[in-house]
């Protein structure tokens, strides 16, 4: 049957498609039965397959791990969501794990060993695997987890409203359409009586406490349950240098540069890409010498407005009369004259999660703000999104990731000397509600974003990656790891 759809929107869905097809394959397809019979971390168990006599830098240590249930059943499928790391604290040096899952319950971690001297492994089992069926299951069965009110104004009056990414049609309820006739991105709000679709102002969402979990699933995600270490009695991991000669010189962090994984590691407290010499940006004379000139555009979440904090209250380019979280949601625009330097922070468009009524008429979609800047060789785009998508249907973020990469791809064509970070979403809090916000969720999404902007000329920040090296469970990275995050970003733009 052909399709009425036209040319570039069947391209769209089925990119779309492809990709949500191609994540899908990861999730296990095993079904709940009983808590006892899903994985236990604490019952389950590690030991090294590649034991040598001596551990030598620039090779790999290979720990086995074997999943066991609650009642000691050997696992025998795989699919388990884990975090592995391997770390050196009196070193100040980290790095994440690779997972080679044999999909029996048994599971190779690779850890590369990157700098000399004591080891320690951490295997934490973040959600069972059927965990992972179950929140992938919970996350497609509707359009989302918390709901919007829209407040519609007029003349002084005012009328709220529900809203959201679809509607159901109940009779004498007109249905205001929000749609962004470029890029096909759209939401909607029952239209408010007496008053005319474009005089909706603001948004801000609530929890209506829905789930859709079963009543034993839940149980897998109490918070004893939940980054459980995996127990163990290796042997010490001392690591030498051998016979290696030092690693091969790299080459300044550019633009275009692909992202292996793990990207990079932690030594003395400093993040260490592994393709890339990362330049040090730490006082405000160094982000001068790279942003004199510039013009820095911020779109995203908080954890970009986080970057607006540390240039108003940490090396203080600029005055401005919030503090700290204070007025988040709003869009800042800050100028230095003397300096030729302006930043701005703008959110990236709905949805936004926030529970109080904000402005959002001068929301615009991240594509739609791309679209809108000449670019050029002093501008600077740096974007993320993820936090506030975590809550919905996959394909929704795979959209709008796949909307500012054909923005992006714009750019270039009428500037291409503009310099444009993409940063990946960031771990966060373990008390965090699973369905809303868990980071199996996150995770799913950092690998769209991998995917999507993979062989395009962006510099890529893998958040992801640092934090959990890191061992980071906070929304907004604080101390070493959010300094390595404005490092890589910075390192890119100049």
């Amino acid at each position: 049957m052909k399709s009425n759809l036209p040319q570039r929107e069947q391209n769209s869905k089925f990119k779309i498609d492809d990709l949500f097809e191609r994540i899908e394959k990861l999730i296990p397809k095993v079904k709940f039965t009983y808590f006892n019979r899903t994985s236990s971390g604490r019952n389950s168990k590690l030991f090294i397959a590649n034991p040598k006599q001596q551990y030598c830098l620039g090779e790999d240590l290979v720990v086995q791990l074997d999943m066991y249930d609650y009642v000691g059943n050997k696992k025998t499928h795989g699919g388990d969501f884990l975090r592995p790391r391997l770390f050196s604290p009196e070193l100040g040096a980290a790095v994440s794990g690779r997972i080679e899952d044999f999909n029996n319950g048994s599971y190779h971690i690779h850890f590369p060993l990157y700098w000399e001297g004591n080891c320690k492994v951490s295997i934490l089992l973040f959600y069972p695997s059927e965990g992972v069926a179950a929140l992938w299951r919970s996350r497609h069965s509707s359009l989302g987890v918390i709901g919007f009110f829209g407040k519609y104004e007029k003349f002084g009056k005012e009328a709220i409203t529900p809203c959201g990414f679809k509607l159901e049609e109940k009779e004498g309820k007109e249905i205001c359409e929000y749609i962004d006739p470029v890029y096909e991105e759209a939401f909607y709000c029952y239209k408010a009586p007496d008053f005319t679709c474009e005089s909706l102002n603001e948004m801000k969402c609530f929890d209506p406490s829905a789930s859709y979990l079963t009543p034993g699933e839940r149980e897998m995600f109490q918070s004893s349950n939940i980054a459980v270490e995996i127990p163990q009695a290796l042997p010490p991991i001392v690591v030498s240098g051998c016979n290696s000669s030092n690693f091969a010189p790299k080459p300044k962090c550019q633009m275009g540069m692909g992202s292996p994984f793990p990207s990079g590691y932690f030594y003395k407290n400093i993040w260490n890409p592994l393709y890339c010499n990362m330049t040090l940006y730490r006082t405000g004379d160094d982000f001068m010498r790279c942003l004199q000139g510039k013009n820095l555009f911020l779109i995203g979440d908080s954890t970009l407005r986080q970057f607006m904090m540390f240039f108003t209250e940490v090396v203080q380019y600029f005055r401005y009369h919030l503090s700290g979280w204070a007025g988040w949601a709003l869009s800042l625009e800050a100028l230095n004259i003397g300096k030729d330097l302006y930043v701005s922070y703008k959110r990236h468009g709905f949805p936004l999660e926030h529970d109080t009524f904000y402005y959002f008429k001068e929301d615009m979609y991240t594509s739609r703000q791309i679209d809108q800047r000449a670019g050029g060789k002093n501008t600077i785009f740096v974007i993320t999104m993820g936090q506030h998508f975590r809550q919905f249907p996959l394909k929704l973020f795979i959209k709008r990731a796949l909307n500012i990469r054909r923005a992006v791809e714009n750019l270039y064509l009428r500037s291409p000397d503009t310099k444009v970070i993409i940063k990946s979403e960031n771990t966060r809090e373990l008390y965090a509600p699973v369905e809303r916000q868990g980071d199996f969720h996150g995770y799913t999404q950092y690998l769209v974003l991998r995917e999507v902007f993979k062989d395009l000329n962006v510099g890529f920040v893998d958040a992801w990656d640092m934090t959990v090296a890191s061992a980071t469970a906070s929304v907004h990275p604080p101390g070493i790891t959010f300094e390595s995050i404005l490092s890589l970003t910075f390192s890119f733009a100049c």
